[in-house]
């Protein structure tokens, strides 16, 4: 029998960005010390491109690290971040404990399976554990191979978890530049695709470097001061970048096609440099509005914020606020905070997405009004959250239960009969 010839059409909808708007992203990721080394490269080879000479003495931020305290070692900032997440108890105990077991290169080669064992732990406090672990910086902290690692990087730039764990499994057709397998595999824009692409190099194989200079003093893009009237004040660190100008193009027909393009990428530098400084200022105005209680509390905690709320608030993609935030500080009260630690993960939702922390109190709230006779179970709570548009896995509401410490609702309901308060579990990490 002889071959068949097959025409098959298809509709794909493609985002392409242009190569200024590639530019501009790129610059937005930049932490501060990787621009201006960037900054000072391009002066070097673009003739259109004046560096201004640095002010004399030491800048604003350089006399701020020099009165911050030093953190004791590498793990310490860790547990700070750690300490300032809105957890249970037991699982910042758990958390903390995780911390314990990381490689000095971030990763976790333990099972939770193994630390349950070795400690009498629970695997669902361990789970939440490591989740408020990995949350924290550097971006891949607590992976347990490359694949999480590259994964909680791509998740920090602000791309949603299920595209990035299928990311890292086509990494060959990525390399090949196999576009279309890619569209067909992973479900995503072209555009999307080639960004993730570009940035796929930038990532570390490992969470912590010795020559990443994670550890050492940060250079802080944002300023937070504080006024004696406890009001406050953002703004930006400039005096960390070069200074820069261009040179006006000169007039005349004799102008050559590399002088006209050498002037352009001079102005588009200036024009993405300016953009980045308007997108993190209003970044960090946003966050001063929502974390205000953080900065002037004598026990700063950080509110519930997902990055999916900020960025609806600010008028941003998601993605573009993590690349905004990726790698990025701002200093008050003479301490050093990583961006990433004001804004937290979430979980899906009918008009938009809520927070762990906003779904753990809906379930407490909706458990402290029922009645002793009839207590929710967990398929009840489920459903009612659907209702709500909270769209989560029903193991998931006995994992949130378990992890705030509340008994099932058989247990619930003998207990109320007595008119006894729930007890707190027996806390084993």
């Amino acid at each position: 029998m002889g071959a068949k010839a097959k025409l098959n059409l298809s509709q794909r909808q493609r985002l392409s960005l242009s190569a200024k708007m590639r530019q501009n992203l790129a610059i937005l990721r930049m932490p501060t010390e990787v621009l201006a080394e960037d900054i000072n490269r391009q002066a070097a080879e673009n003739p259109f491109l004046v560096v201004e000479p640095p002010s004399t003495g030491p800048s604003g931020y350089e006399v701020a690290l020099a009165t911050a305290p030093a953190p004791e070692n590498r793990f310490e900032l860790i547990l700070q971040e750690i300490s300032m997440q809105r957890l249970e108890p037991d699982v910042l105990a758990a958390a903390r404990f995780l911390v314990g077991e990381l490689r000095e290169d971030g990763y976790l080669d333990t099972t939770l399976g193994e630390v349950a064992g070795r400690t009498g732990g629970r695997i669902d406090l361990l789970e939440q554990g490591l989740e408020a672990l990995q949350r924290c910086d550097p971006p891949g902290i607590g992976a347990r191979d490359l694949a999480e690692c590259l994964a909680l990087q791509l998740r920090d730039a602000g791309y949603e978890r299920r595209l990035c764990e299928r990311v890292v499994q086509h990494l060959d057709a990525f390399a090949a530049q196999r576009w279309d397998e890619l569209e067909d595999r992973i479900e995503a824009p072209r555009g999307v695709l080639e960004d993730i692409a570009q940035l796929l190099p930038q990532l570390s194989a490992t969470p912590i470097r010795d020559d990443s200079g994670w550890f050492s003093a940060r250079i802080p893009e944002i300023a937070v001061d504080i006024g004696t009237d406890g009001s406050l004040h953002v703004g930006l660190v400039d005096d960390a970048l070069p200074r820069i100008s261009v040179m006006k193009l000169p007039k005349g027909p004799a102008l050559s096609d590399d002088a006209r393009i050498y002037h352009d990428r001079a102005r588009d530098l200036l024009t993405g440099i300016a953009a980045r400084r308007q997108t993190l200022l209003r970044i960090g105005a946003f966050i001063v509005e929502k974390q205000a209680a953080f900065f002037v509390s004598d026990e700063p905690s950080i509110q519930p914020l997902t990055r999916a709320d900020a960025a609806e608030a600010l008028g941003l993609h998601p993605a573009t606020l993590g690349r905004a935030i990726a790698g990025k500080s701002l200093i008050a009260n003479r301490h050093i905070h990583p961006l990433s630690r004001f804004f937290g993960q979430s979980l899906p939702a009918g008009n938009g997405a809520v927070s762990a922390h906003d779904v753990q109190t809906r379930i407490r709230a909706m458990i402290d009004a029922e009645t002793a006779t009839s207590p929710l179970t967990d398929a009840e709570i489920h459903a009612r959250l659907l209702q709500e548009g909270v769209d989560i896995a029903r193991r998931t509401v006995a994992k949130y239960r378990k992890c705030m410490r509340i008994p099932s609702s058989f247990t619930r309901r003998h207990r109320k009969a007595k008119n006894l308060r729930h007890p707190f579990a027996q806390r084993k990490i």
